[in-house]
């Protein structure tokens, strides 16, 4: 590398430039590597006043380089800036800050041969004041854009005639453009009007032209001013000054509409309140100056319920006092329990006759505590007293025969048992001591009569069964019908296999009810379907479901409930038609009691039990075809 360059003859010109006592000049030759590429300056020459601005002696500049001098001109890309001045030739200009001694110089870069003169302005105090004008004015700015507020300042527009007629935006901090969702950028300098078309005829434009005009201040609460498709409320503060105004505003919109939401609910809450059927009165307590006792309370507030009760208008009402009106409160210990609310804070409701003050009838009552005084409720439950006391009468007749209904059980499975258990075992010693003596024909006799106690047996359990089905109720609980319906196929096995018989089982859904009576009710339907079969086919049984809503039959289920129908299914001797209700009665038989057995009570069971669970029970046939019995269990 080469750094021992020749410096450059004197030159007229030249010289005349070193002499500026104002500015300070430095001639400075590129020191360059092998491939010819600027690495550095030398400073060769410079004046006086270069001397002062940089704080170097002339000695120690000219014996060192640039980057030797200041080794952050490289990071501060000044070394750069003077690289490209001598490589393209083309001067500059460039502001620089002289660290060492405090100073800002304006740079006057020329290229000179492959040298390159320097001419330095001290331009310390126009920067100072600039530096002071920017933090003065970044100062304003962050006070402006950390209030709580936003803020606008505008100057005055006038016409010829010297009038305001508008303002101009110069300041704006940022909660004003966070308020009015518009940028600094869109705002400063624009006239308010264009800014805001709506300012002359929503009357800001007004207000400011009075402030600036009068030089008074105003303020404005809750103005409710659209804009930028945001309904917002505001609290604006405008005042002048200089030649404009400064507008201050504040968006309370979330107040406001907290306000407007208040008044809604008073307004609904004091229609709910008029729409109520029940008395609703507040009430607020009067107490004895000296102790502090509650001794009366005063109507603050009622519904129109209440208005009709007493015949009294709010303007007859509220004010006076409760022993006015109601003064065998105390005699009845109602006044007592209001007292108790209000002193312990706990609501209480119970039920009072009141037969005093005009009032006669029975009523539900409910306290609150509210402030210093209660809300009271008031529900005329006359009428459901009446029901409550006939149902209570009712229900005694009914425990009454259920108890009568007991008592006949017991006789019927033990008293009227006793003399039939008595008249087959003498039958049966007639048989088998005396056949012989009474012959053909006596031997007869005796069969009939035990055929008969047997079926009086029969009789008078299925009886039992059919009155404890509507007695006698086990709690309902989840039930798998495809595993009861299992169980009962495994317990008539033996029936089905005589008849050689088949039992279908579709897959079947968990139901609610009582396990027992369900195992009675499909029990009862399968024995009936092996009783009455066909003797010219096998026995096919088949067990069906689906879910179907109450709107399509029968006409007693609950339109918009939901039902599970099983489905019996056989291929039996069947029915007409108009027996399908025949045959759920008690005792009723449509067939020879010689060719089937029963009691005719086994389907008034199965009914029994569907209608126990809320549900019912439906046949349909046809004569030599077979029958379908539908249960229907409510879902």
């Amino acid at each position: 590398m080469s750094t021992d360059l020749p410096i450059q003859p004197p030159n007229t010109l030249l010289e005349s430039i070193f002499q500026n006592p104002l500015n300070g000049v430095l001639l400075c030759t590129a020191i360059r590597d092998d491939n010819k590429g600027i690495v550095d300056f030398r400073f060769v020459r410079c004046n006086g006043r270069a001397v002062d601005l940089i704080g170097f002696s002339q000695q120690d500049l000219l014996a060192t380089s640039m980057l030797t001098l200041d080794p952050g001109s490289e990071c501060s890309g000044i070394f750069d800036i003077y690289k490209q001045v001598v490589e393209t030739g083309l001067p500059t200009h460039v502001e620089y800050y002289l660290a060492n001694t405090n100073r800002w110089v304006a740079q006057s870069l020329a290229r000179y041969e492959d040298s390159l003169l320097v001419s330095w302005t001290d331009i310390s105090d126009q920067k100072q004041a600039e530096l002071t004008r920017t933090s003065e004015t970044e100062l304003l700015q962050a006070i402006l854009d950390n209030t709580q507020t936003g803020i606008t300042v505008m100057e005055s527009v006038r016409d010829s005639a010297g009038r305001i007629v508008d303002f101009r935006i110069t300041h704006v901090n940022a909660n004003a453009e966070r308020m009015t969702r518009r940028s600094k950028e869109a705002l400063i300098g624009e006239l308010y009007t264009e800014t805001w078309p709506d300012a002359r005829s929503n009357g800001t434009l007004g207000w400011y032209l009075q402030v600036a005009e009068t030089s008074e201040p105003i303020r404005i609460n809750g103005v409710n001013l659209p804009a930028e498709g945001y309904n917002g409320w505001y609290n604006i503060r405008a005042r002048p000054l200089l030649d404009g105004v400064i507008v201050t505003f504040v968006d309370v919109t979330a107040l406001k509409r907290a306000e407007l939401a208040n008044q809604q609910q008073a307004e609904l809450l004091r229609s709910v309140l008029d729409g109520s059927s029940n008395a609703i009165i507040a009430f607020r307590a009067v107490r004895d100056e000296q102790t502090g006792k509650i001794i009366d309370f005063h109507y603050v507030a009622q519904n129109e319920a209440n208005r009709q009760i007493l015949g009294r208008s709010d303007d007859e009402t509220i004010g006076h006092s409760m022993l006015e009106f109601f003064p065998y409160v105390i005699q009845t210990e109602l006044f007592d329990r209001y007292v108790e609310v209000v002193e312990t804070g706990k609501p209480t409701r119970f039920e009072q006759e009141y037969s005093y003050d005009s009032l006669i009838g029975w009523y539900e009552l409910s306290v609150l505590k509210w402030e210093d005084g209660i809300v009271l409720t008031t529900t005329n439950i006359t009428g459901r007293k009446t029901y409550e006391q006939q149902l209570e009468q009712t229900n005694r007749e009914l425990n009454n025969a259920n108890e009568h209904l007991k008592q006949f059980a017991y006789i019927a499975s033990h008293d009227l048992q006793e003399p039939l258990r008595k008249l087959t075992a003498f039958g049966d010693i007639l048989q088998a001591q005396f056949a012989t003596q009474l012959g053909d024909y006596g031997n007869d006799i005796i069969r009939r009569m035990l055929s008969a106690v047997t079926r009086m047996s029969t009789l008078i359990k299925d009886v039992l069964t059919y009155s404890k089905v509507g007695t006698q109720r086990d709690a309902f609980q989840p039930i798998n019908l495809a595993i009861l319906i299992r169980d009962i196929k495994v317990e008539l096995e033996a029936e089905l296999a005589s008849v050689g018989g088949v039992l279908r089982i579709d897959t079947l859904p968990l139901v609610k009810g009582d396990p027992a009576q369900l195992r009675q009710l499909f029990t009862n339907l399968i024995l009936n379907a092996l009783k009455f079969r066909s003797s010219e086919r096998p026995v096919d049984i088949h067990i069906t479901y689906q879910l179907v809503s109450g709107s399509e039959k029968p006409a007693d289920l609950i339109p918009r409930q939901t039902y599970h129908k099983i489905s019996v299914v056989d291929n039996g001797i069947g029915f007409e038609e108009k027996y399908a209700e025949q045959i759920f009665q008690v005792f009723q038989r449509l067939n020879n009691r010689q060719k089937y057995e029963g009691t005719g009570v086994g389907l008034a069971i199965c009914r029994r039990v569907a209608e126990n669970h809320r549900g019912n029970i439906l046949a349909t046939g046809q004569l030599e075809e077979g029958a379908t019995f539908d249960v229907y269990l409510p879902v």
